[in-house]
């Protein structure tokens, strides 16, 4: 039996790592993770994939194959400190994603499936132009969407809302808020809330965004799957779930509310959230006791 190639860049990553698992899954699946571990971890390796490291800028020479779906999740994901890192998040998801866009074009893989970031839709449609990693993330949208108007490129675009869950980074500059609350309440820290705490967030389970990044490269075409939770929740009732001390303080407190409209994955892909992230974090607390 022919297998088909499937390439995940950021395949060691958070959402990546997941990517991988349930595509392993399938026999007739071989499996290329590309990752450069910037943020992903050996740790997150799967057996039965393959893993190659590298930069996504090097990917003509990494990847000699010519995948039958290329996922590309592979670029720097987060959003404050992309403010100190800018030449970072251009090297990353500027030059890097350039080049998998032309990888793509050149080898004519039949399918690219993009994960684009919900921060594009903040401030009325406004948010891309509110910290470098949401301009470099919404700049690659039009990239893909002009290079399949320029070039006939066959390609797919979900959009991640605060993934969550297993595999999450809790400890560092780069943690994800659940994981890093995780982390403080097991250490027995207060959480920190940056002010005002009233911005509000879709937070999606890790499982569930996989899921749909695979069902978009199934049966998605063109722009626009959002892929979030439909309950949203503010900072600080997040924090406020985990029953431990909590500390107000200044930051960037990012965009207000995540509001999104989760339609066209339901109705196009049958994409749908199954875990609550109070759910998730009421589990959390309960199998593990405060020090």
């Amino acid at each position: 039996m022919t297998k088909r190639t499937i390439l995940v860049t950021g395949g060691a990553g958070h959402v990546g790592s997941h990517v991988v698992e349930m595509l392993v899954a399938d026999p007739s699946n071989r499996v290329i993770s590309l990752d450069n571990y910037f943020n992903g971890t050996e740790a997150n390796h799967i057996p039965g994939a393959e893993y190659r490291r590298g930069h996504t800028k090097d990917i003509e020479n990494l990847v000699p194959e010519t995948p039958d779906v290329l996922f590309h999740l592979g670029e720097y994901a987060r959003i404050t400190p992309s403010f100190d890192d800018v030449r970072l998040v251009y090297d990353m998801n500027v030059t890097g994603t350039f080049a998998v866009v032309e990888f793509c074009r050149t080898r004519r893989v039949p399918k690219l499936v993009y994960a684009a970031s919900s921060t594009r839709f903040a401030i009325e449609g406004d948010g891309r132009h509110q910290n470098p990693y949401s301009f470099s993330k919404s700049t690659n949208v039009d990239l893909i969407n002009d290079y399949g108007r320029w070039y006939g490129l066959p390609y797919a675009i979900c959009y991640f809302y605060n993934g969550f869950g297993p595999r999450e980074r809790g400890d560092g500059k780069y943690a994800t808020l659940i994981g890093r609350y995780e982390h403080l309440y097991r250490n027995g820290e207060p959480l920190t809330v940056v002010l005002p705490g009233t911005q509000r967030r879709a937070f999606t389970y890790v499982k569930d965004l996989a899921r749909g990044i695979i069902l978009t490269g199934e049966k998605g075409k063109g722009d626009g799957y959002a892929l979030g939770a439909t309950n949203s929740y503010s900072i600080y009732e997040i924090a406020e779930a985990f029953g431990a001390a909590i500390k107000m303080v200044e930051g960037y407190p990012g965009r207000s509310e995540s509001a999104h409209d989760a339609v066209k994955a339901r109705d196009e892909l049958g994409w749908y959230p199954s875990v609550d992230v109070m759910n998730y974090i009421r589990d959390f607390v309960r199998t593990h006791p405060r020090p």
